[in-house]
Parts: structure tokens; C-alpha cells; sequence
């Protein structure tokens, strides 16, 4: 019916995509300065059709309802019209004819880009076209036709009539119908039908299923759309559901939604379990839980009517197997929220109903290899499958991108990323061809793409690749939020903070569910972390990890362990504490390597450390992933500093500063520079490095954790290289501490004094028994000869070696161990 938006068009893709990433990226920073949030595969559609206008954009973006601005809903098309586009174009399009109006509203719903279809519907010659005042608004090349200006494209079409609108579709019905091209005639002859008709319904089907099957979910949705306003009965529900499967491919979840609820509000219980797997995944992309309600529904009403399955043509046994699929899909939707137990039960259900009721074990097998890609269960009899359910069906691409994901946790994450990128039209069956070449499924392989290459330590090059994505798919909806997620890391470790444009992407995601507020707690606390505030960075790793251990399944997203680096053993109680924190997260070989590496650094002695630090440098050659080793150079610096091995230190510094910058993690540069100026300032400077912040609090104790500079200095480039044994510290890099007292035997923490002498420092334990004595930080300062900052930073270490918080913890810790010998704690 002519009130039916028409095909989408675009102007022709003549830019590199760096510069259609950068002028999307300036769209979603201008709207952002206007508080008007946009996913940035809708903000690059708004630059294209409205010319970059900043004003024309602003006031459409305006006119938009949320669902589509976030690309939940398909855009309208053409745009509305807004003052900024009258301004912009409209005197000069009304000096036009009559006839060269009439032909540019031909142009604004023609079905494709033909120049002999408008000149045929159109009635002109070629002539007309090029001599007249419609010249300056059409480019003619090679047989097509664009807008010159994609704005007198909406301008044409709003202020035509309904029944200029009309009599231009029927011209179109003609000319496409002369040439043979029955599919384009068929379209524009139902939009010039006002009053409707069954007729049209079946071939627009048709239609759909066609694009649909082609990638092109969107001009799919708008013929099913079309066929749904002249259906009515069965076929109304067939539209429904084909329009429904259109826009989840699309990643408009929210139009899919509503289509789906109509066949579950209408339809008889066979149609209403056909569309329940895609429904639940609508749903979820929307509200982030999935919505088993519909399913137990379902299935009790299946029970209910003692539907059995008998013979696999029967409506029952579709039935069946259409509630198995749903289980199967409600498994993996669970497994990448973080839900294993729930995924697990669900996974049960869909295996009770396919060997209760004999049917094929595709989907069954399919969950089953999805959610093992999450930590969840274990794929059938430990085979590969050769599909996989995504949340869209069980697909040869799905199965795809879950294979490269175990090819990365294996440890070549690299080799994986370049064999899903090379991937295209991975099975000659129609139907699974339809849902790879969906946007969803692109997304899908382009945020795995990016987590593979983020795995291989590319920090900067992941990031371009989602940016990139970004533009064109609906990245925020797949693996539930991923995208999103890595979208945040990467701008902190690239930046030091989230920016417009990953918050843009973040805004389509679906709403936080407990695995997505975990990720955004890492993201806040590896901020912290970069910018000093490591007390701040310490609470917000303990809160993540809590709510990870509640979400008990996942992938792995590097950075996780950026911000607990030195603090994750202030709340460990064992040696494994660092592991345990992500017991439930499947990692990379390097990822598991570097943090176990750090882990021991960290938790090293005095007497132990020569022997811990040339375990650590061996093993360190065997980390592939330039920003995990990058951080493990920079742990080992941070110890040989401590252990009062400075040349060892600068080494490994310089080594953490080249691969920070080959990877593009440039917001960590700040923090090799922090630890530089320390390292250079020695541990008893009376003043602190230039351009270091003010210690954090801790506890409210007068203690303070450690510290960073904010972000500065630039990448270089280059490897590290291993570091020669240090000379023995002389008294300018360590400088003598005074000598202690003589132990008096009936002092009660004589034997705390020779406990913690085998973890501390000299200088940390004569602070900590400062301390544990009941003197202020500025006390100890002046009795050791030192600056306050110092003090602060030797207490700090104290903290973290010995597993208290507070000053309090330690004088309690300290008065538990009266009467213990080192011999009896060994």
C-alpha cells in the first residue's frame, strides 16, 4: 500500500573505511554534545542520507523514537523532513518544473538505481534528464542514477502528494513489468494499491525470503512488512512471522519483537513454537534475562495437548522439534550472560524432548558446542560440530566463529582471527546461507574477530577492526554485550577512558546483566589504576570479582587482571589466589602464562626472589601476546626495584615501554613513566617523582596505596630485551637503613619481628613496627629520616605482602603471632 516506506537506499560507497569510521565517529560526537545517544551503525546511515548536515541531523536524530536510534527498530525512509533540509535544499528544488519534481519523487521511491526504468516511468528522454534543472540533483553514470544530494532525496518525497506518490509507483509497476523484471513490478504494483489485496501477499513472501537469503534483511523487512498490510488469516501470520525473521537479522530486535509477539498473541500453539527461539533471542537483545516464561509455557502447553511425535512429517513433531530448538537457543542465550547453571538445566531439556521424541540432534548438538565455547558443559562425544547455534539458528557460520574461539584458547588467536576474516559463504545450503550472510552473524564474526586479535596482543589493531565493524553491523547484540565490553577495554587501554564513540556502541547493548556489571567494574578499575588510584582500583577488582564468581562462566576480555595487578593478593588467602579469581573464564595460553607469572612476582620474597625473578624471565619469552608480556615487564621492573636491582629495573622498563607501544596500549606509557621517575627517585627520596598524584587513603588508616602519574609519553618501538644479574646495590640506589635496636627477649613481638623478616623488606619492616607501636606515618618519618611519601609507600607494600587493609589489621596480625618462631610458621 503507498503509505509503506520504501526499499532503504544509500548513496554509492565511493570513501575508504577509514574515512566512513571517522565520519561516524564525528556524527556520534556531535549528538553526544546534544545528549542524543546513537548506535554508531545508525549514526554513519544518518551522515550518508542527510550529507554530513550537522543541524539536518541533530533535528532528525530528534525526531527518532529511542528503538531506533539505538538501531532497534529500522529507521524510517526516506527521513523526515526537517527545517534544516528545507533550508538546506528546498528554494532551489522548487525552481524545478513541474515534470522535473515529478520525476525526482520517481527517483526517491524507485525500487533500484535503473536510469532506463526512470526514464521509462518517467516518459523523458535521455535528453531532458541531462539538459534540464533536475541535472544538478541526479548523477547519471554507467547506466545508474544517485542523488546528488542525498537530502533532495527526502525532500522529494515529503512534500509529494499521496497520490503523486502513487501514480510514480504505478509508472514504475509498468516500466518494470515491459522489462521482464517481475519481482520490481510486483513491489511498486502493491504500493499503488490503496485498498489492498491477498493477492500480492505470496510473491511479496517471496520477495522477503529472497533478500532475506541475500543479506539484505532490511529491504527484506519492508517487503514482508508490505505483504503483512494486504494479509489477512494464515497468511497474516506467515507475514508476521517472515517480517519478524527479517529484522532479528537485521539486528532490529525491537521490531522483531513485536512482530513475534503477534504470532504468539494470534497464532495457534505450531506457529507460536516456530517463532519461540527467535523471540527469546528479540527479547533478550532487549532486556538482557531471557525470557523462559514463554518457553515453560510452551512446552506445559505441548504436554497439555498430548502432542506426540511419532512421525517426523506430523504438525506435533514440528512442534516438538521447534520447542527443542528453543531450549537449545534459551542454553546458549543463558551460557553468554554468564549463567551456567541455568544454561546447563536448559541444555538437559532440549536432550530430554530430542531422544523422548526421536528428533534430529542438530540444535541439540549445536547448544552443546555454543555454550562449551562459554565454559559450559562439553561438546557431543568431544567432537567438532559443523554448526553451532549464534542466538540466530544453528548455522555452518556460527560454527565457524565457534571454532576460530577454540582455535584461540588453544593459543594461535592469531591464525584464527585471519581465517574467520578470510571466511565467506561457508555452506551451499540456502537457508544456512541466509542467516551468515544476516548483519547479526557479520557481527557476530567481527566481534570474535576482535577479541582473537586482542587475545594475539594487537591492542590497537582490535580496535579498528570493531570501530570499523561498528559503522555497518550491530556489534553490541551478539555473544550478549561482548562487543560493548571490548569496545570499553580497549578505549581505557588505548586512553585511559571510555570515549563517545565506544559509549555509543555500549548504549545498543543489552541491558547489564550480572557478567556485563562485572566488566564494567574491571573497566572502571583499570582506569583507576592507570590514573594512580590504585586503593580505588583494589575495591572496584574485589567488587568484579565477586559478581564474576556470581556470573561463574565466560571469555576471556584482556585487562581483566590490568587493575588487581598489585592488589588482587590484598585478597587472596592462598597462593592461587590470582587464578581463582578467574576460575570460571576460558583464557588464552599467554593470557594464563603472564597472569600465574605476575602472581609470583608478586607474591616473591627477598630470599626468594633471585630464584622466582630467572624463572620468571625464562618464562617470559614464551608469552606471544605483546600486551600481556608488556605487563609482565612491567611487574618484573616493579620487583627488581623493590628487591634493589635498579639497572634490572630501567631494563625491563624499557622493554614494557616498546611493547606497550607496539601493541597500542598507549595509556599504559603513563604508568612505565610513573614507575621510571620512582625508580630514579629512590625508595628514601624526602620528595616525591615530579607529576605524581597524592597517595589514596586506604581505610581511613593514614596509610596509602600506591600511585601513578596521569596519562603522558608517546610509543616507541622496538622488543625487549633480558636484563644481566644487577651489581650489588651500593649506598646511592640503597641507601643503609638504621640499624635496629637489639631484640629484647621479653618483647611480645620478637617473634613477629623474625616472621616478618623473612617477607619484608628491612625498611618495610622497621616501618610496619613503627606502625604496629602506634606511630603516625609522620612519626616514622622523622624517626627514620625519611619523607612521609616514603613511609606511605613502604606501608602500602606492608599491606599488600602481609594481606591486611588497615593500620588496625596490622597491629592485631602482629600481637595473633606472640610466640610463634619462623621454624614453626615454615
Amino acid at each position: 500500500m503507498a503509505s509503506t516506506p520504501e526499499r532503504p537506499r544509500q548513496a554509492p560507497r565511493h570513501r575508504s573505511s577509514t574515512e566512513v569510521f571517522e565520519d561516524t565517529r564525528a556524527v556520534v560526537e556531535l549528538l553526544a554534545r546534544h545528549r542524543l545517544v546513537v548506535a554508531p551503525h545508525v549514526a554513519a546511515r544518518l551522515g550518508l542520507a542527510l550529507s554530513g548536515d550537522a543541524d539536518a541531523i541533530i533535528e532528525v536524530t530528534g525526531r527518532l523514537r529511542v528503538a531506533q536510534r539505538l538501531g532497534h527498530a529500522v529507521l524510517p525512509d526516506p527521513l523526515p523532513l526537517v527545517p534544516a533540509i528545507e533550508r538546506a535544499v528546498g528554494a532551489d528544488a522548487l525552481r524545478l518544473a513541474e515534470w522535473e519534481r515529478l520525476l525526482l519523487v520517481t527517483a526517491a521511491v524507485c525500487v533500484d538505481d535503473r536510469v532506463d526504468v526512470l526514464l521509462a516511468a518517467s516518459g523523458r528522454p535521455m535528453s531532458a534528464l541531462v539538459e534540464g534543472g533536475v541535472s544538478r540533483h541526479l548523477l547519471l553514470v554507467a547506466g545508474h542514477f544517485a542523488f546528488a544530494d542525498p537530502r533532495v532525496r527526502v525532500w522529494a518525497h515529503a512534500v509529494a502528494s499521496l497520490a503523486e506518490r502513487t501514480a510514480a509507483h504505478a509508472a514504475l509497476a509498468r516500466a518494470y513489468a515491459e522489462l521482464g523484471v517481475d519481482a520490481r513490478a510486483t513491489w511498486h504494483r502493491s504500493l499503488s494499491t490503496l485498498e489492498g489485496s491477498e493477492a500480492f501477499v505470496a510473491p511479496l513472501l517471496e520477495i522477503a525470503e529472497a533478500a532475506d537469503a541475500a543479506g539484505e534483511s532490511e529491504w527484506a523487512h519492508a517487503v514482508a512488512r508490505e505483504a503483512a498490510s494486504h494479509a489477512s488469516g494464515r497468511a497474516e501470520i506467515d507475514a508476521w512471522r517472515t517480517a519478524g525473521r527479517a529484522a532479528l537479522h537485521g539486528g532490529h530486535v525491537d521490531d522483531a519483537r513485536c512482530w513475534f509477539g503477534g504470532v504468539l498473541e494470534h497464532g495457534g500453539e505450531d506457529e507460536r513454537a516456530a517463532v519461540l527461539a527467535d523471540y527469546l533471542i528479540a527479547r533478550s537483545a532487549l532486556e538482557g534475562d531471557v525470557p523462559l516464561g514463554e518457553l515453560d509455557d510452551r512446552i506445559a502447553a505441548a504436554v497439555d495437548d498430548g502432542a506426540s511425535c511419532s512421525d517426523a512429517a506430523t504438525g506435533p513433531a514440528r512442534r516438538w522439534s521447534d520447542l527443542a530448538r528453543a531450549s537449545a537457543t534459551a542454553a546458549g542465550l543463558l551460557a553468554e550472560r554468564g549463567a551456567p547453571a541455568a544454561a546447563a538445566r536448559r541444555l538437559a531439556e532440549a536432550g530430554r524432548l530430542t531422544t523422548r521424541y526421536g528428533l534430529d540432534d542438530g540444535p541439540l548438538r549445536a547448544a552443546l558446542a555454543w555454550c562449551a565455547m562459554f565454559g559450559v558443559g562439553n561438546a557431543c562425544d568431544g567432537a567438532a560440530p559443523t554448526t553451532v547455534t549464534s542466538g540466530t539458528a544453528a548455522t555452518a557460520g556460527a560454527g565457524a566463529i565457534a571454532r576460530a574461539i577454540e582455535q584461540g584458547l588453544a593459543g594461535d588467536p592469531e591464525r584464527a582471527a585471519r581465517w574467520l576474516g578470510a571466511l565467506r559463504d561457508t555452506s551451499s545450503d540456502p537457508r544456512v546461507a541466509r542467516d551468515e550472510r544476516a548483519p547479526i552473524m557479520r557481527a557476530a564474526r567481527a566481534v570474535a574477530a576482535a577479541l582473537l586479535v586482542l587475545w594475539s596482543g594487537e591492542v590497537g589493531r582490535a580496535g579498528q577492526l570493531l570501530a570499523r565493524a561498528a559503522t555497518d553491523l550491530p556489534i553490541a547484540l551478539p555473544f550478549g554485550g561482548l562487543g560493548a565490553t571490548l569496545a570499553r577495554r580497549i578505549d581505557v587501554i588505548t586512553n585511559g577512558e571510555i570515549g563517545a564513540f565506544a559509549r555509543a556502541v555500549e548504549a545498543s547493548q543489552p541491558p547489564s546483566t550480572v557478567s556485563i556489571r562485572a566488566e564494567e567494574l574491571v573497566d572502571r578499575a583499570v582506569a583507576a589504576h592507570l590514573r594512580g588510584a590504585r586503593a580505588e582500583a583494589a575495591t572496584l577488582v574485589a567488587l568484579a570479582g565477586e559478581r564474576e564468581q556470581a556470573a561463574g562462566c565466560g571469555l576471556h576480555v584482556p585487562g581483566l587482571d590490568t587493575a588487581d595487578g598489585w592488589e588482587v593478593h590484598a585478597r587472596a588467602t592462598s597462593a592461587d589466589a590470582g587464578s581463582a579469581a578467574e576460575s570460571g573464564v576460558r583464557r588464552p595460553p599467554d593470557s594464563r602464562l603472564a597472569s600465574e607469572l605476575r602472581r609470583r612476582m608478586r607474591s616473591t620474597d627477598r630470599h626468594r626472589f633471585e630464584g622466582d625473578y630467572r624463572a620468571a624471565l625464562e618464562a617470559s619469552r614464551g608469552i606471544g601476546s605483546h600486551y600481556e608480556r608488556a605487563r609482565t615487564e612491567l611487574m618484573l621492573a616493579r620487583a627488581c626495584g623493590e628487591a634493589g636491582a635498579p639497572e634490572r629495573a630501567q631494563r625491563h622498563l624499557l622493554a614494557a615501554e616498546h611493547l606497550f607501544g607496539e601493541s597500542g596500549a598507549t595509556a599504559w606509557l603513563a604508568v612505565v613513566d610513573a614507575e621510571r621517575r620512582l625508580l630514579a627517585a629512590g625508595p628514601d627520596s624526602p620528595v616525591a617523582p615530579a607529576g605524581e598524584p597524592a597517595a589514596v587513603t586506604v581505610n581511613g588508616g593514614g596509610a596509602s596505596g600506591r600511585t601513578a602519574p596521569s596519562p603522558v609519553g608517546a610509543p616507541l618501538a622496538g622488543a625487549g630485551v633480558p636484563a644481566p644479574a644487577p651489581a650489588p646495590a651500593s649506598e646511592a640506589t640503597a641507601p643503609a637503613p638504621i640499624a635496629p635496636e637489639p631484640a629484647d627477649p621479653d618483647d611480645p613481638l620478637v617473634a613477629c619481628r623474625a616472621v616478618w623478616a623473612e617477607v619484608l623488606t628491612e625498611r618495610e619492616l622497621e616501618v610496619a613496627m613503627l606502625v604496629v607501636d602506634g606511630a603516625s606515618n609522620r612519626d616514622a618519618a622523622a624517626r627514620l629520616y625519611v619523607s612521609v611519601r616514603t613511609v606511605e609507600v613502604h606501608l602500602g607494600r606492608v599491606f599488600t605482602k602481609l594481606d591486611v587493609h588497615s593500620r588496625v589489621e596490622l597491629a592485631v596480625l602482629a600481637y595473633r603471632m606472640r610466640g610463634l618462631s619462623p621454624s614453626r610458621t615454615a
